[in-house]
């Protein structure tokens, strides 16, 4: 533990125990703190952090939810490191990674 650690100790965050897509393409994840995400393909695809989506600079999401066709549905996943996913969307899109702390933001923030 680091003299950081001691002044401003930091909260575990939730990690996921499973995660997979159900028949519906629907993101399903349980944290090992009890609770259970679910997130529906286009609000997913819309939410896309990568580069295309979201100018790097600016921070301004230029693929959103209004952007997304409907019909989207996921093709596959992969992990990247223990960090995050990687989904490849019927769209051919598939550079997005979904790091466990940005799901879990999602997850407070669903609004967002």
């Amino acid at each position: 533990m680091g003299l950081l650690d001691k002044i401003n100790p930091q909260k575990k965050l939730p990690r996921p125990t499973a995660v997979a897509f159900d028949h519906g393409g629907v993101l399903q994840i349980s944290w090992d703190d009890g609770r259970e995400s679910l997130f529906e393909p286009k609000y997913l695809r819309g939410h896309c952090p990568c580069a295309e989506c979201v100018e790097e600079w600016s921070g301004k999401r230029v693929v959103g939810m209004d952007s997304v066709k409907e019909g989207i549905q996921p093709r596959g996943m992969h992990e990247v490191g223990r960090y995050a996913i990687q989904i490849d969307w019927n769209d051919d899109h598939n550079t997005g990674i979904y790091s466990w702390d940005y799901l879990l933001k999602l997850r407070e923030n669903p609004a967002e």
